[in-house]
Formats: structure tokens, sequence, C-alpha cells
């Protein structure tokens, strides 16, 4: 970008290390090249005129000393120094053009202290255990004085000694790792005996007091980590200059010298081109990083972007605070090469380079060169090969993730910051991933939470705006999204052979009892049977009951049943669909059925993929999958919770058979009703509305008294009801379950209707009940039973008994029951006619009109296809189209294997106003 240029030796095909060292065995140290080379790389920071002016012609006297961490610049500064001393014309020449460059006058008028002589040496290589060695070799006398110094039979060099030597030749002695080796150093030396560590000590201490006492013929310059070791306190004791790279304008200045070291031209650009190019970082950096900032700051934060420019202010300190200064990579690091790689690799391409052009999957020098960098850190190789994988984890997933590459990258470079540093906020990965064009923040937050969600070891921080990174281990919240994102393990038939867990079908089924337990929770009584249907309810709903009790075969209470698709918006639609469906799916007891529909507008559940994904979630958090590890179930309610938030407030609407047509479907009529309640409140709600809407208290009194007329018994009377009537024989009642209609009966009674034969003794209103209260009240007292007690109270006319509670007439054959006017005589007879006929325990039960016929009508037989159950038998009335009022002259039921003591108890279901007679087939000595 705008024809900025990297140095030459940044350009080939190996670059070289950048880590300055004052002396090399192959002559290519910092002091060793030319002044003039070691000069154009660099950029005159405050910390290097202070140095320069430590040794310049009005300099104090004292020892001088560059503590910083490694890669502070401390060697590049000596060796600026070495060169101000050895070559002082030449620098003062350098600083008069920075002084040109900056409009500095005190840098155009500097000068360098004149006739010393330097000696440079980084000591960590501890090619001088004994630093005076040093002195002799590289001092112009110093062949003289080692010799004077081997005549006098001392430890080490006297101050005399060597006060004498600097003042036959100025010196300025440069130490650079001074540190590193006086804390090398042994105390005895195993060969020699000598006391190195002690003699150091005193050495150093008579260099420092002489830099400070006479400063015109020593200058003493060393380099330290910090101020916790005994060097420094030698040192310290004579008060030296102090460089430690924390001055106001410290990180600015190293900016500026890594820009200048890296770039040939990087001054040469108009400010206006380079401000036109970052324009679009800046103010994003500005909105997304200092929100809370005023617009007067505004310049000063889009100052900082184009001062860094080509690379962001965000790169060089996550690279210089974050990563690289940490101590396990201080060994190794190299930061310049780091961004000439990537500049090579991204410079002409992007207007800024952030930390999300580190392609993680990339092959590219600046990527490696970092991680080599921090190779010692334990697991970044690792944590690298992870943030590879989880890259092409999203890509497999298909999910639209454009800057899937990027925000992996920059995450995975976020994550290698020590500490509680590690990791980017939204805001910082935001910012990463901006470039030419802005990015929309709600695009940038769907970008996010798909990667998240893809990404098994993607961490996030609970706190609002918190900080993503990449660990070692698998975030289990991103793991069980992930997992939850794969519908092949979650398909009916799914391959198991595959080495991972599958879960068939389990995401439907959480779904169908999750809504179960919405609706009927655990504590509370159901007021109807809540069954969801699952995904084959058009075709076949009961291969997949999950209870044996929601089989049609066991319902004996209202049922409501959870439509989970869309079956159309208008009435007719529904009509034609659930008519259709309920003929071919129920055969008996088909006004039982409620039906729960979604909203107008909403996705089915099984169709709704985001729905399914959280269904997914929380099944595998719960305890019939991972959830018997604490790790995941404590997750468990923060996809439960939403999960039940979604699901209750999907449905507002309930159909009930309104009239029925077995024959046409399409013909049936419910009634739909609107319902405003959510969640468990809802089947409550559907009984109270059918009640107080739909249910005709008159309509069922005529019901009720028309089998009273017929002494029908209370269980027929409920029977009756859960079957809609014949077409255009009437509407449907709507069944209310069998304890709240024998309420209903037992308020008719109350009301003088009807009596009840309760165990054999006729209850009624009372001649002295003042009111329907009060009949009720006794009535309640005296006729209310439940289950089959309730189903064996026989209805009856109060004329017929001339009375209230009256014990019934005795009837030839001990039968104890009473007659109502009306009724007809069963006449029970064997299919063969005569006591020897065998028709295999047949019964054939023939009821005989009291009155003859009037008029002749046409005789029809119907027998069912096939052996079935009771139920099932029953439902061959409806699909025969015959009412449950029709006479039938003859019916032949025919029982097969059975016992004795079975066959007793189905007789005992006989009503006592019907005869029949009874034949059995049967082998003598077959007793079981």
């Amino acid at each position: 970008m705008l024809n900025l240029k990297l140095r030459d030796e940044f350009l080939g095909a190996q670059m070289p290390g950048t880590a300055i060292s004052l002396c090399t065995s192959d002559n290519q140290g910092a002091v060793q090249k030319s002044a003039n080379y070691i000069l154009s790389i660099t950029y005159p920071t405050a910390d290097i005129q202070t140095a320069l002016k430590a040794i310049g012609s009005k300099r104090s006297g004292s020892p001088i000393v560059l503590m910083g961490d490694r890669g502070r610049g401390k060697s590049h500064i000596m060796a600026v120094m070495h060169h101000a001393i050895n070559s002082p014309s030449t620098v003062e020449s350098w600083l008069y053009e920075w002084g040109e460059k900056l409009d500095d006058s005190e840098m155009k008028n500097f000068k360098m202290v004149q006739g010393f002589f330097p000696i440079s040496e980084p000591v960590q290589n501890n090619e001088y255990p004994l630093l005076w060695n040093l002195l002799f070799d590289r001092h112009p006398k110093g062949d003289f004085y080692r010799g004077k110094f081997e005549g006098m039979e001392q430890s080490y060099p006297p101050r005399s000694l060597l006060e004498e030597m600097f003042e036959d030749c100025p010196t300025c002695l440069i130490l650079d790792e001074f540190q590193t080796w006086i804390t090398g150093l042994p105390e005895i030396d195993p060969k020699t005996g000598f006391m190195l560590r002690q003699w150091a000590f005193n050495f150093v201490q008579n260099l420092s007091e002489i830099a400070k006492d006479s400063p015109k013929i020593l200058i003493f310059v060393t380099s330290l980590l910090n101020n916790n070791n005994e060097a420094f306190q030698q040192i310290h004791r004579q008060g030296p200059v102090l460089i430690d790279f924390r001055g106001n304008t410290a990180k600015q200045d190293r900016k500026r010298l890594l820009l200048h070291r890296l770039f040939e031209n990087r001054r040469n650009i108009p400010d206006c081109d380079i401000q036109a190019t970052a324009n679009v970082y800046a103010s994003e950096r500005f909105r997304l990083l200092h929100p809370n900032k005023s617009e007067s700051e505004k310049d000063q934060k889009r100052q900082e972007v184009f001062e860094c420019w080509p690379f962001s202010p965000e790169l060089i300190e996550l690279l210089e605070d974050h990563i690289l200064l940490s101590q396990v990579a201080q060994e190794t690091r190299d930061m310049i090469r780091i961004l000439a790689h990537v500049y090579r690799s991204h410079g002409n391409y992007t207007p800024i380079i952030t930390p999300a052009h580190f392609y993680v999957d990339g092959d590219s020098e600046e990527v490696q060169t970092l991680v080599d960098s921090i190779a010692n850190q334990a697991g970044q190789e690792k944590l690298r090969e992870i943030a590879q994988h989880n890259l092409e984890t999203v890509r497999e997933a298909g999910v639209e993730v454009p800057d899937a590459r990027e925000l992996v990258s920059s995450i995975w470079m976020r994550s290698m910051s020590p500490g509680k540093n590690i990791g980017g906020t939204p805001a910082e990965l935001h910012l990463d991933i901006t470039s030419q064009h802005v990015i929309d923040d709600n695009a940038f937050q769907a970008e996010i939470t798909l990667l998240v969600e893809n990404s098994v070891n993607i961490h996030t921080s609970e706190e609002p705006r918190g900080a993503f990174w990449f660990g070692l281990h698998e975030n289990p919240r991103s793991k069980v999204r992930a997992f939850a994102k794969n519908d092949k393990l979650w398909q009916v038939g799914a391959d198991t052979d595959t080495g991972q867990t599958v879960h068939p079908g389990k995401d439907i089924e959480h779904i169908r009892k999750t809504l179960r337990s919405i609706f009927v929770p655990e504590n509370k009584q159901q007021t109807s049977r809540v069954i969801v249907l699952g995904t084959k309810w058009k075709d076949d709903p009961w291969s997949e009951v999950i209870n044996e009790a929601d089989m049609p075969a066991k319902w004996n209470q209202p049922v409501l049943l959870v439509i989970p698709e869309k079956i159309g918006d208008s009435n007719a639609d529904i009509n034609a669909c659930l008519g259709t469906w309920l003929v071919k799916h129920v055969q008996i007891r088909h006004n039982t059925v409620r039906f729960l529909l979604l909203k107008s507008g909403t996705e089915g559940l099984y169709n709704d993929k985001e729905l399914i994904h959280l269904t997914r979630c929380s099944y595998l958090c719960s305890r019939e999958a991972w959830g018997g590890d604490t790790t995941y179930r404590a997750l468990h309610h923060g996809f439960d919770n939403p999960l039940r938030s979604s699901l209750k407030n999907r449905f507002n609407r309930f159909a009930i058979l309104h009239k029925w047509d077995f024959q046409n479907p399409k013909n049936c009529v419910f009634h739909i009703e609107k319902i405003y309640k959510e969640g468990e409140e809802i089947p409550g709600d559907v009984e109270s509305k059918i009640l107080s809407n739909l249910f005709e208290p008159e309509d069922f009194k005529t019901f009720v008294v028309q089998q009273a007329k017929d002494s029908n018994f209370v269980g027929s009377l409920v029977d009756d009801l859960t079957n809609p009537p014949v077409p255009n024989t009437g509407e449907a009642i709507p069944f209310l379950g069998e304890t709240k209609i024998y309420e209903r009966i037992l308020d008719i009674v109350a009301q003088g209707d009807i009596i009840l034969n309760v165990a054999g003794t006729w209850i009624g209103r009372r001649p002295e009940d003042q009111s329907d209260s009060d009949a009720l009240r006794y009535v309640n007292q005296k006729a209310f039973r439940t289950g089959q007690e309730m189903r064996q109270v026989e209805l009856g006319l109060p004329g017929a008994i001339g009375g209230t509670t009256i014990a019934p007439k005795e009837q030839t054959g001990g039968n104890t029951s009473i007659d109502p006017p009306g009724s007809q005589a069963v006449e029970v007879t064997p299919f063969g006619g005569g006591d020897d006929a065998v028709n295999n325990g047949s019964v054939n039960i023939k009821k005989i009109p009291t009155l003859p016929a009037t008029t002749v009508a046409i005789t029809r037989t119907k027998q069912s296809d096939e052996e079935a159950t009771g139920i099932n038998l029953m439902g061959n009335f409806e699909k025969w189209g015959i009412a449950s009022t029709h006479t039938i002259d003859s019916a032949k039921i025919e029982l097969i294997g059975m016992t004795a003591q079975q066959i007793k108890q189905i007789l005992q279901r006989i009503p006592s106003t019907f005869k029949a007679k009874l034949e059995i087939t049967y082998k003598e000595g077959d007793e079981q």
C-alpha cells in the first residue's frame, strides 16, 4: 500500500535475524559494522537521546545503566553509544539531520565527548570470567598493564592500576548483559580456586567509583534486566544515570523505532495518504473501543492509528506487551522479523494489518516465526493446531461465517496473551476484521455467534462483552452446540460405526417430553391427558407413542392432542385436516379429543432449526445424555430454560369436534377457540373454555333424561358421550371426563328430573328439599361415586318409582332392580336353539320389543373383518354408520379360549334390564 518499501535486508528469501549483538565471532556485531549502517536503522528515541547526553560533552560523571526487559532495545542503544565514542562526528551529523526533520534545535547542536577509546562486549557469553582480562585484551596499553598487574601478585587489579591505565588512554567500557554475566559466576572456580564472585564485585565497585570520581578517564556503561540483583546494588551506590525505557514517550518512540527499522521510506509517505488509507479502521476503532470518549478526544485516538500504520496499534501492543514479553518468550523473540514477514504477506493488499492477518491455517512465515518465538511456552504449538481444527470444523459445518478465517486467527493470536489479558473482546475482534469496509454490528454478532457454536475450543467469559479465547481443553458449552449442529448424529438410523456417539431421534423425543412436562408439571393434577404427536403424526401417529397410556384404547379422560405442525389458517382447512385424521387414526372415543394448534404463522416444532438445535443442547446436558458429568449438567438450565420459554407460547388455539361425519371426514366441523394462557395453564384453560363456551347444559340434560327413560347406566352414558352422534342426528356434546359428567348428572338429579339407582337404592330429590342446592348436598352425600361404582349407577325417571329414596321391588329370579316403564326384556338364547346346542361358548343376546313393530324394515347383518379388542369392535358401529340409539335385533359376540371366570366377569357387565341365554363349549377335565 502507498508504495511503502521494506528495507532490503527483509526482502531476501532468508530473512536475517534482527536481534542486536554488540560483537560476534564473524565480525557482524553492531559495533563491528560501520557507524552509518547502525545509524541508518536507528530512530532517535528519547532513550537514545538520554544515553547520548550521558556521554556528551556536557555529561556529568556517573556510571550509566540501561535497565529493562529483553527486546526493549538496550543493545541497540549501546551500539549507538559505542559509535558515538568511536565516531563522534558521524553521530553528531546524524543527530543534526534528525534535528532538521523533527525541528529539534537541541539535537542539531548536540556535541559528543572526544578522546575516549570504546571497549564493548556482550559479557553473557562468559568469554571473560575475569573481567579485567577484557580490559587488558582491548585497551591500547593493555599488555603493558597486564604485566604490571601480574607482577603485583594480587587477586584482582587494584584501583590505582586501573586509574593509571585509564589516564594513559581514557576508556568507555560498555558491558551488555552484565546482570546475566555476574549472576552466572560461581562463588569459586572449581579448577583454579579463584573467588570469582567476590573478586567481580570488588572490581565492579572500583570501576563504578572511578567513573564517578574521574569521569574524564572512564565512562562505564552496563545493561541490566532489573534492579533485583547484587550487580545493580554495586553500581547503584554511585548514583548512576538510569535509562529504564519508562519515559512519557517511550511507548510511542518504540513504535517509531520499529517503523524506521522496517521501512526505508515510511517518513516519505504523506500523512494525508496514510489517513485516507486507514480512515475506516481509525473511525471504527474510536466507535468500538472508545465509545465513552468525547469527540474532542477522537482526533488523538485516530492519530494513534496513523502513527502506527501500516500496523494497527492493537497488533503492536499485542505482540509487544502480551506475547513476546512473556518470560518464556524472551530468549527467542524477534518482533521486527515477525512484522516484516506479515507485511510481506499482506502489506500490498490490505489498508492496515491487524492480528486477524496472522492466518492460523496459512503457510506464511509470520505465523511460523511467531510460533517459533514462543515455542517454549507450554501448549502454544498445540493451541495453533486446535485453532486450525476448529476452523476446519466451522467450514465443514457449512455455516455462514464469511470472516471465519480472520476471526479464528484473531482469537488465536489473542489467546497467547498470558494471565488475565488472554483473549479478545467482541469489540476487539470486530475491529481486527475491519479493514476497507465497515462491518455491520448485527452481521458481526451473527458471525461470532455461529463461530462459537461450531467451535468446541473457543471459550467465552460469562461477563457482558467478555473475551473469547482458545483453550487446550474443550469448551463444554461450545462442544454441546457444535455436537447439536451435526444433523447426521440425530437422524433415525444414524450410523453407529463412525466412532461418534449418536442420538437417533432423541431430539424429537426430547421436544415431546419437554412440551408435555410444560403442560403437565409433576406436582399438578391433570385436567386432560396431554399427548404430543411426533413426526409421523399424519400417517402413523401411534407408532411413536412414548407412553403406552397414550394409545387410544387406554383413553379414559379428555385427551389434548398437540399438533406439531401448521395445518391451515382457514377453518375449512382445519376441519378437513382434523376430520380426516380423526377418522383414520382414532377408531373410538372421537369425542374425547381436543386438538391444540400452533399460532398462525408459527413454524412447525420439528422444522424450526433454532428450536431443534436448542432442544438437542438441552438433551445433551440432561441426565439422559452427558448430564451425568457435572460439567455438562451445570449447563442444562442455560439451554433448557430458553427451550421451555420458546415452547410454552407457541400455541393459542384449540379445536374440538362439533359435527361428525365418519363417511365423509372432510365434512366434519370443529369448534375452534382462542386461548390466551401459556405453558402449564393451557390444558386447564382449554377445559374451562369448553365448559363455559361450548358445553350446553340443556342439551346435556335432554340427553341424560333420554338415557334415564331407557334405564341406562352411567357407564353406558359416559361411553356414549365419548363418541359423537352420527351425521344428521345431532351435534356432539363435549366430553368433560367421567367425574365432571357425573357431577352434572347429579345436578340434574338435584333438579328433580331424574333419579339414580345406587347400589340397589333409588336416590333423587326429596320433597323436603327447599332448593336445588339443598337437594344437591343430599344427592352428593348419597349418590356420589367414582370408578366402577359410578359406572354401575342406573338412571331412571321419578315417575317410575313414585318417590325419591325407594327400595327396589323384588323381581322373580332374584333380580332386585326395578325396570322403569317402557323397558324391554332381554332374552339370552343359545344360537343352536336347544340345551344341547354347541356354539363354542357364543352368547346370543336378543332384545324382544314390548310392542309389535309398526313398519317393515330391511334387515341387514354386519360382521367385523377380524378379531379385535372390545374397544376396537365398538369402533365398527361408527364404521357401519349405526347410531348409539339404534335398536339392534340381535348381537353375536364370539369369545374363544376364555376361562369360566372371565366369562362371568363379562356377564356381570350386562345391564339387569336385559335378558340373555348362555351357551358354552368346553372339554371335560380341562381345568387350569
